[in-house]
């Protein structure tokens, strides 16, 4: 009964938030799926683990005009702040950030500012890359952590050369494969990383519950 216990803790906790719902995320866990759905999870969204394996540098293709550059401190979390929320506004699971938020994931070990890369209209972000690094085993393996691209420049193909500049980035830092998650249903997102070589290598369930349902059902 601990992962009962665990997870009613849990939505009461983000209850006393004022979330609206809770997440939560399995990897082909059969008891664990059984048991979020015991206490009102539904199954939402099917993501998949995709992994890319370096055997060379990945070339760099930037289009005319636009340039790459790393993250440079403060000034550079308010703009990745706001880039990131426009970016994901209104996509499945996203919370906006707080330029907080962003300052301490970009001081965290597994990140550095290297490994957030903007690609630039001269002074405006087109789009970001931030990626990080695991340590799994005595090894170090990638992560490409999210892609965003500013809603003016979408259309464009961008895409494709954030995700070549993190992985010249991961490869760089000699990691032995490079993983990410991906929505199964974001159709664009995936036909970029199988273009990239990324095969897909494992499963995970997304479930939700709504708080409010649980809230004035108790």
């Amino acid at each position: 009964n601990v992962e009962r216990v665990l997870i009613k803790t849990a939505s009461e906790k983000a209850a006393a938030l004022d979330a609206k719902v809770l997440h939560f995320q399995t990897r082909q866990n059969p008891f664990l799926e059984n048991l979020l759905t015991a206490e009102g999870f539904s199954p939402v969204r099917l993501y998949w683990i995709m992994q890319w394996i370096p055997d060379n540098v990945p070339s760099v293709i930037i289009p005319d005009g636009l340039s790459l550059r790393s993250y440079q401190g403060i000034e550079d979390a308010k703009n990745l702040t706001f880039i990131q929320n426009s970016s994901f506004d209104g996509t499945w699971g996203f919370s906006p950030n707080t330029v907080e938020e962003i300052i301490y994931r970009a001081k965290m070990s597994i990140t550095s500012p290297e490994g957030i890369i903007f690609l630039c209209d001269g002074k405006i972000i087109a789009g970001y890359c931030w990626t990080f690094i695991l340590e799994r085993s005595g090894s170090k393996v990638g992560v490409i952590s999210m892609i965003g691209i500013d809603p003016s420049y979408r259309h464009r193909r961008l895409g494709r050369p954030l995700l070549q500049a993190g992985l010249k980035y991961l490869y760089s830092r000699g990691v032995s494969h490079v993983e990410l998650e991906v929505d199964s249903q974001n159709a664009p997102a995936v036909g970029l990383y199988k273009w990239m070589g990324f095969e897909k290598v494992m499963e995970c369930q997304w479930f939700e519950v709504s708080l409010e349902t649980s809230v004035s059902q108790c």
